[in-house]
C-alpha cells in the first residue's frame, strides 16, 4: 500500500511536492486548479517527482461544468480538462480522476446521468489518447450511489472507480450505513484509487483528520481488504497543522495492519 497527500492549490506546486516528500509520503495526489496550481510546467513537475522518488496520481477540479446544459460551457470545460491532461501526461502521470457534474437544475436524474455518461466518455477518450486512465469519483449528493454511478462507469470500458470514503459517509438516511461496502460490491473490480478523510455525516465534507469524525475506519478498511485492494490511498485531510496529517497516516497504517479481511 502507498500512502499519499494532496498538494494545496494555493501554493506553488513544486514547493508542495517538496513538502509532501519531506513529510515521508509515498506519492503526490497532484491537483491542478487555480489559484496557484493551474497547469504548471508538466515536464518540470515530472523531473522533480523522479528526482525525489515520488509517484503521483492526478486530481482535477470538482467544479468543472463538464455536463452543463450550456454547450459553450461544456466545450470550455472539456478544453480546460484537456489542458490538465496535457500537463499530467508531460509529468508522466497515468491515472487521473474526474468528478461527475451535479449542477443540472430542473433536469430529471436520468438525464443528468446520461449527460454525465456522454461527457465522461469523451474525457476518457481524451485521456486514453495521452496514455492516461480516467477514474470516476463518487460524490455526496447525486452520484453518491451505485445506481447513479453505473451509467457513467459503463459508458467507457477502461474507466476506473475512485472511491472517496468520506463522501460515502455524507447525506445518509436514517439508519443507513456508510456507502463504501455497497459501492465496492458493485465496482470493486474497477477500484483504482482511494481518498480518506473524516466527517460527521450530514452535509459537510469537512476533511477532518482520521478519528475526528463518525466514520468506522476499521470497518471500512475491512471492506477494502475484502475487495482485495492494496493500492494507493490519499489522506485528503485539510489542516493548517501538519501533525494532523501525520497522525492520520500513523493511524491508517496501524488500523490496516490490525484489521483482517
Amino acid at each position: 500500500m502507498l500512502i499519499g497527500s494532496m498538494n494545496f492549490p494555493g501554493r506553488s506546486v513544486l514547493k508542495e511536492i517538496h513538502r509532501i516528500h519531506s513529510d515521508g509520503f509515498d506519492f503526490v495526489d497532484l491537483t491542478l486548479e487555480p489559484p496557484a496550481a493551474w497547469t504548471p510546467d508538466g515536464k518540470e513537475v515530472g523531473r522533480l517527482l523522479g528526482d525525489l522518488g515520488l509517484r503521483a496520481v492526478g486530481h482535477t477540479a470538482y467544479y468543472l461544468p463538464i455536463a452543463s446544459p450550456f454547450p459553450e460551457l461544456r466545450d470550455t470545460a472539456r478544453d480546460l480538462f484537456r489542458r490538465g491532461l496535457d500537463c499530467f501526461a508531460d509529468a508522466g502521470i497515468e491515472l487521473v480522476n474526474v468528478h461527475p457534474d451535479q449542477r443540472l437544475p430542473l433536469h430529471p436524474i436520468e438525464r443528468v446521468r446520461a449527460r454525465n455518461a456522454e461527457a465522461v466518455a469523451a474525457l476518457a477518450e481524451d485521456a486514453a489518447g495521452r496514455g492516461i486512465r480516467l477514474m470516476v469519483e463518487n460524490l455526496d449528493r447525486q452520484f453518491a450511489t451505485a445506481a447513479d454511478l453505473a451509467p457513467v462507469l459503463d459508458g467507457f470500458d477502461d474507466l476506473g472507480f475512485h472511491l472517496d470514503i468520506g463522501h460515502a459517509n455524507l447525506r445518509l438516511g436514517l439508519g443507513e450505513a456508510n456507502r463504501t461496502r455497497t459501492l465496492l460490491e458493485e465496482f470493486g473490480d474497477r477500484l483504482a484509487h482511494v481518498h480518506v478523510s473524516d466527517n460527521r455525516g450530514g452535509t459537510e465534507d469537512l476533511h477532518l483528520p482520521l478519528g475526528a469524525g463518525s466514520i468506522d475506519w476499521k470497518g471500512e478498511i475491512r471492506h477494502l481488504k475484502a475487495a482485495g485492494y492494496d493500492g494507493t490511498v490519499t489522506l485528503e485531510v485539510f489542516s493548517r497543522e501538519r501533525e494532523h496529517l501525520q497522525t492520520s497516516r500513523r493511524l491508517w497504517l496501524e488500523w490496516w495492519r490490525e484489521v483482517k479481511a
